[in-house]
């Protein structure tokens, strides 16, 4: 058996310009009175950082008050339905799973409690998945990728994701790591010299190292 984990954002689906869509209408729809205002900029900025994890003390006070506007949960409300599916996304991951492969969704939770299940839901993704897990960081990443481990201990684990420096802290020689390439993030050179990483260009790619490692499977007798 192969263990499948995939990331969600920036590997399977398009988040890019769902943010900037979803941030101006969420601010619309619950504080108007700083569209045409000298507030808007810094309201803006400020939910930014805050979806990112990237808040400041001196955005405190503005973010205080979108919670209680209900401008937060008016954006994670919006924000799916702007997220589009990379090309193939879906037909790979049915494929995969068809193929009797376990494919769980792994990837890093959103600032928003419960977050990312939510988009996984409203796109419709979440029941494309054999499990759902999330990490909140690296130390929370780490652990839920050493419980998968546990829980298929002699299985090949392959871990597709758009944010190669996740895959500096994996030292599990049974473990394929595969960068699936993106304009807004970096190599990480290390990672090359590794012989389980590799980087791939689009998604049906992983279609093809499965075929390799059903090849392989063959060669060693394994059902």
């Amino acid at each position: 058996m192969v263990v499948y984990l995939l990331d969600f954002d920036g590997t399977l689906v398009d988040s890019t310009g769902a943010v900037e869509k979803a941030l101006r209408l969420a601010i619309e729809k619950t504080v108007p009175a700083v569209i045409e205002s000298d507030l808007y900029d810094e309201y803006y900025k400020a939910l930014f950082l805050f979806i990112k994890g990237k808040l400041t003390y001196r955005h405190l006070g503005v973010i205080h008050e979108l919670v209680a506007q209900g401008t937060i949960h008016e954006y994670y409300s919006l924000m799916p339905r702007f997220i589009r599916d990379f090309p193939h996304a879906r037909r790979v991951v049915r494929k995969l799973r068809k193929r009797g492969r376990t494919v769980i969704s792994f990837s890093g939770e959103h600032t928003y409690p419960g977050g990312k299940v939510l988009f996984l839901k409203k796109t419709g993704w979440y029941n494309e998945f054999d499990e759902i897990i999330t990490f909140k960081g690296t130390r929370d990443m780490l652990q839920k990728f050493e419980t998968v481990r546990g829980l298929y201990p002699d299985c090949p684990v392959v871990w597709v994701d758009d944010s190669p420096s996740r895959f500096t802290y994996i030292l599990d020689e049974n473990a394929l790591l595969i960068q699936k390439a993106s304009p807004y993030k970096s190599d990480v050179a290390l990672l090359f010299e590794r012989d389980n990483f590799l980087k791939i260009k689009n998604l049906p790619e992983m279609l093809k190292i499965d075929d390799s490692l059903a090849e392989f499977e063959a060669c060693m007798g394994l059902p």
